[in-house]
């Protein structure tokens, strides 16, 4: 239980240092355009890693519960809940985007318990509420407090929000795929790679050509950088985090990244903080 909530204290360290590296990025490129691409490089590293722990015999060896588990689990929290997330900094901010998607554990509580048979308990039911009164303070912004206007606002609220029901979607299907014992390398290397050919097919069905122009040639080296360090440590980090702390707890621990990432995007971001913001992400 310790191993898996310090490994998922690491997960929520990487995970809200690489979204205010990817907020600063937004300016240059497309959100969904760096999320598909950032699924494809780092499928690639586990793939060129997987003759090392077990090769192919060990993804063939994968039960049918399994396969299907971890393919909803990187379609819904991957390819569409990071989606939306990148997306949802893009219009209200990282100050509020982090918080607002951070109220996930709320949701995989609902699904984890009845499905897996996790345990609810009293600190758990507190930190609902606290966690709904968070809700309610990092609603759309009211009048003079307003970032942009208030139609994008909602919008990009409603994104945060979607994205955290699709994390808690996917970090209950991941404790599910685990079940068959596969090592970290061996799972990323079956979801990662379908998880990058649907968003890529989305986005070339959907903008086709366009849907890459934003990646620059001159931006490639600092993407690819930001893709291993932000999803490849970071999903090996978040992954035995599910392992061993379960899928309920390490989501909760995992929402500690708004601790991290408001007071940085206030920082290095200059983002505006009004007190509803800092007392909804507290």
């Amino acid at each position: 239980m310790v191993t898996g909530i310090l490994f998922g204290l690491a997960s929520a360290t990487v995970w809200a240092t690489s979204s205010l590296m990817v907020k600063a990025q937004s300016a240059r490129v497309d959100s969904f355009s760096f999320n598909a691409f950032r699924m494809i490089v780092t499928a690639i590293i586990f793939l060129a890693a997987l003759p090392f722990f077990g090769g192919w015999d060990a993804l063939a060896n994968f039960s049918w519960t399994a396969r299907a588990a971890l393919t909803i689990s990187i379609i819904c929290g991957g390819a569409f809940g990071d989606s939306l997330y990148f997306w949802s900094m893009t219009q209200i901010g990282a100050a509020r985007a982090m918080p607002l998607s951070g109220l996930y554990p709320l949701f995989t509580w609902a699904i984890a318990v009845p499905l897996l048979g996790e345990i609810v308990t009293v600190r758990a039911v507190i930190g609902t509420i606290v966690a709904l009164i968070g809700l309610y303070l990092l609603a759309p912004a009211r009048n003079g407090d307003a970032i942009i206007n208030a139609r994008v606002n909602r919008a990009g609220v409603l994104a945060a929000i979607s994205a955290a029901i699709l994390w808690a979607i996917s970090t209950t299907m991941m404790k599910v795929g685990l079940q068959d014992g596969a090592n970290v390398v061996v799972i990323n290397s079956f979801r990662l790679p379908l998880g990058a050919l649907v968003l890529a097919m989305i986005l070339t069905r959907w903008r086709g050509r366009a849907a890459w122009s934003t990646l620059r040639r001159e931006d490639l080296p600092r993407l690819i950088a930001l893709s291993v360090y932000g999803t490849a440590l970071g999903s090996v980090l978040w992954i035995w985090s599910v392992e061993y702390a379960g899928a309920a707890r390490a989501a909760l621990v995992n929402s500690m990244a708004p601790l991290m990432g408001v007071p940085l995007a206030i920082i290095f971001l200059r983002e505006r903080v009004t007190r509803r913001i800092v007392f909804g992400a507290l």
